[in-house]
């Protein structure tokens, strides 16, 4: 399979996997919305797959730049992982990378890590700024009714 196919059916896969969100009822439970289960799966198969990159919350690290297109070629090479499961890890990456617990990994001087859990870089005080301010608005996000 060669790299450009594997990324236009990732492509096609994510356009017919987008969820729909159920009408709400008044007397049901709020239920957690499709995408959110769809993201939280693909990080369940990045952490089986890729184990030594991804962690449970306290030991999650900082990743290499450039770790989307590294997880799309290895993707490329694994045949016994069925495509809708790639695609799934590929933009279950994005949902990792934003939450609390990652931003709160990316601090100066930490070791970013590649797939294999080895070094491939250092944050930098930019890098941690973002971070901070991604986590500040998030929380302001979350505070702020509507």
């Amino acid at each position: 399979m060669t790299q450009s196919s594997l990324k236009e059916q990732l492509q096609a896969l994510a356009l017919n996997n987008v969820a729909t969100v159920p009408a709400k009822k008044a007397s049901a439970k709020k239920q957690k919305p499709g995408w959110r289960e769809q993201a939280q799966y693909g990080v369940e198969l990045l952490k089986a797959h890729f184990p030594a990159c991804f962690k449970e919350l306290r030991e999650i690290c900082p990743l290499k730049i450039g770790i989307k297109q590294d997880l799309v070629k290895m993707l490329a090479t694994k045949a016994e992982i069925v495509v809708a499961d790639k695609a799934c890890m590929v933009n279950s990456l994005s949902y990792y990378v934003n939450s609390p617990a990652y931003h709160k990994s990316v601090t100066a001087g930490a070791t970013r890590v590649d797939l294999d859990g080895q070094p491939a870089g250092i944050v930098t005080e930019e890098e941690a700024k973002y971070s901070v301010e991604c986590r500040k608005s998030k929380m302001e996000k979350a505070k702020v009714p509507g």
